[in-house]
């Protein structure tokens, strides 16, 4: 396959990586297979994607050299689909249009030219280039294949001047730094289009930044920096939510967590829940809180009870008979086996 490599490319910002590997993952890339054949009997039935709108008809007969070999030299015969027609469109095929035909900058999109690069490697000619751009119109009327068309282009020659800015020696502040490489990215990409490609890593990166600043402040006590980074952690949480990328049940579990600490109401807690999930879920969620408050209760008076026992001076027998009998008169039977693994772990808190 003419766009594969056996030693991929870094999928992520080496500067960003560096400042937080546990922060920002990397993403999950397609391998292309060997099998260049037109995979028109599985395209998309998303009406709103590349893949639907992809023309096979429109490169019967059409020519098309190898990427990196002579462009020149003769492509497929009549009939046939050129393999780098199916190789772009298998790269871009995910990218989203919308109801305008135009092409969406988004992370689906940012992924699928992370997946380009990754592919065709740092070394691709002008004219490999502009083949590759050829096909994109062929098989993408219209302007939706002329954006990919530049798009792709803008993404490649922004991830090699990246690597070149990557590869300069440190001289500023890693918020300096970052700024640059933010600046860079608009150069080559257009400031509303880099936004919104890197919207995620932004977001990751900038959380980061301040984190270290937090973390580094010397006029800050412990304590400060503990709430500063609470109050950051819940900001990353909302703009995560909003980007789709943090679960609702999550985020509300985690902004409930935080009320808790600070001692909030019920009415509170469950206002949260009501604008983070759905009424219902909220009333659920409250009788479930009621439930485990109830449940707690009880384990506190048979835990009080139990240890009344184990004072008492009772030989091994008897005290286990007894303690059998209170967990018949706290719990049900289907709650005693939670009750005996909570005695085991409170037994094991009170030994440390």
């Amino acid at each position: 396959m003419i766009f594969r490599r056996t030693n991929p490319m870094p999928k992520k910002s080496i500067l960003i990586s560096s400042l937080a590997a546990a922060v920002i993952g990397g993403w999950a890339y397609w391998v292309l297979p060997g099998d260049a054949t037109p995979p028109a009997e599985v395209q998309d039935k998303n009406t709103n994607t590349i893949a639907h709108r992809w023309q096979w008809q429109n490169f019967t007969g059409i020519e098309s050299a190898p990427l990196g070999e002579d462009v020149g030299k003769p492509g497929p015969t009549s009939g046939e689909v050129p393999s780098n027609a199916v190789a772009i469109y298998k790269i871009l095929q995910d990218i989203k249009l919308d109801e305008h035909g135009r092409v969406v900058p988004d992370q689906t999109m940012k992924e699928a030219l992370e997946r380009g690069f990754d592919d065709l490697g740092p070394n691709l000619s002008s004219a490999a280039m502009s083949e590759l751009q050829k096909l994109i119109r062929t098989g993408l009327a219209g302007r939706a294949g002329e954006e990919a068309a530049q798009i792709l282009e803008n993404y490649y020659r922004f991830r090699l001047a990246e690597m070149e800015f990557e590869g300069q020696p440190v001289t500023q502040s890693p918020a300096d730094r970052y700024e640059k490489l933010v600046q860079l990215r608009r150069s080559y990409l257009g400031a509303e289009t880099a936004d919104k490609l890197f919207e995620v890593e932004d977001t990751n990166g900038r959380h980061m930044l301040a984190a270290i600043a937090i973390q580094t402040n010397a006029n800050l006590t412990d304590e400060e920096k503990h709430v500063q980074q609470k109050a950051l952690q819940e900001k990353l949480n909302d703009r995560l939510l909003a980007l789709g990328l943090l679960e609702p049940e999550e985020a509300a579990a985690e902004k409930v967590q935080r009320l808790r600490e600070q001692g909030a109401s019920s009415a509170d807690i469950y206002a949260t829940r009501k604008a983070l999930l759905s009424a219902e879920s909220a009333h659920d969620l409250a009788a479930a809180d009621r439930e485990e408050a109830a449940w707690q209760s009880r384990f506190n008076g048979f835990w009080q009870a139990r240890r009344y026992i184990m004072q008492a001076g009772l030989d091994e027998v008897e005290r286990e008979r007894q303690i059998d009998q209170l967990l018949d008169q706290y719990f049900s039977p289907e709650e005693r086996e939670r009750a005996r693994i909570t005695s085991s772990d409170w037994q094991a808190r009170d030994a440390k």
